[in-house]
């Protein structure tokens, strides 16, 4: 996982924003709120910021538990997307990152104790050939048990920076065997359907996205630090990281947030960029549903400060000017503000653009 994205990750969680109290408005329901967590592995004896012990991992799942929060499928949720079929008002989708033997040692057990269901993403170089990895006989009995067993590509590259450099005939070419590959051989030996894909490291971009697309997966995961809405794209939803050091406190945070719906991005959602735009811009689509005044945004290349978030009360317009540093590479966007009924929540949108290409446009 790539430093930005940690941070981008726990950047929204320690933002402090002033309640600033608005009058509540009239508004109509708005669609089931999906938490997706990402966890990776559970040897409490490696001390990386993604390996969890089982104790925080339990407290954690029985907090879902007490709370009565929804556990559901990926299936259900592609479903409710395509079949429109009735979701929990708030639910959770628990993914497991990379194909650890841990998932199975530490993890299964964990979620039979409490029956929650919960998504595998394994990249198949790794099966039955790294030491940590499960083998194909573990994935077998797992995916017969009723563990989704889904693509995390084949090699488990970042997919925006394929190692060298490359013609755009040969970068696609590329991106379609990790894709498709991925796909084939977990269909394979499981004798099951693979729809959904976490892109390795969180990275994406837009011809990602449509070669994604094209390789037939319905779902793609991101590590946009994000709830899933209605109006989440299939191929661009959010997860919510955990890591070691994430409290009890960060947690529950994630559940008590809401969505700022966003649109008219400038740069637009993955865009790779030749420079530094000069401003940052979006349409608030539920404005009403905000306190504007509240409103914060984080750039994360460009430091660890929260800015004011200049937003039209009106038109729901945000324009904000980039601060000029030179830094290529990966940008996360997040932004934040008040809940206008609750002013105690936060809601929450993040996205992000790529500045510098590596791969030849011809």
């Amino acid at each position: 996982m790539s430093a930005t994205t940690k941070i981008k990750s726990f950047a929204s969680l320690f933002a402090f924003l002033p309640a600033l109290f608005g009058q509540p408005a009239a508004h109509a329901p708005e669609p089931p709120v999906i938490t997706v967590l990402c966890y990776h592995t559970y040897d409490a004896s490696v001390k990386t910021a993604f390996n969890l012990s089982s104790r925080r991992f339990d407290e954690q799942l029985r907090y879902l538990y007490v709370q009565k929060i929804p556990v559901i499928s990926m299936q259900q949720y592609l479903d409710h997307r395509e079949k429109n079929t009735p979701l929990p008002e708030r639910s959770v989708i628990i993914t497991i990152d990379d194909g650890y033997k841990t998932a199975k040692t530490i993890a299964w057990p964990i979620l039979k104790k409490y029956k929650f269901p919960f998504v595998l993403y394994v990249y198949p170089q790794a099966i039955s050939r790294l030491p940590s990895a499960l083998t194909w006989e573990d994935l077998k009995e797992m995916s017969a048990a009723g563990v989704e067993i889904q693509s995390h590509s084949l090699t488990h590259p970042l997919l925006t920076h394929p190692g060298k450099a490359m013609s755009r005939a040969d970068y696609v070419a590329w991106l379609d065997q990790e894709l498709q590959e991925s796909k084939a051989r977990l269909e394979s030996h499981l004798g099951k359907p693979v729809t959904s894909l976490a892109y390795p490291y969180g990275g994406y971009d837009e011809l990602i996205v449509e070669r994604t697309r094209q390789a037939g997966y319905k779902v793609a995961l991101t590590c946009d630090d994000q709830d899933v809405t209605g109006k989440s794209d299939a191929l661009l939803l959010g997860r919510r990281l955990v890591f070691r050091g994430t409290s009890k406190k960060a947690f529950v945070q994630y559940f008590r947030s809401k969505p700022i719906e966003v649109a008219e991005l400038n740069p637009r959602d993955g865009e790779r960029t030749k420079g530094i735009p000069t401003e940052i811009r979006a349409k608030i689509l539920n404005i009403k549903d905000i306190i504007p005044e509240s409103a914060q945004i984080l750039v994360d290349k460009f430091g660890k400060d929260w800015h004011v978030a200049p937003i039209d009360a009106k038109t729901g317009e945000l324009r904000f000017i980039v601060p000029k540093k030179d830094r290529h590479g990966f940008h996360f966007v997040t932004l934040v503000a008040r809940d206008r009924l609750n002013p105690a929540l936060q809601r929450e949108a993040s996205w992000s653009f790529i500045v510098k290409r590596n791969v030849s446009k011809n």
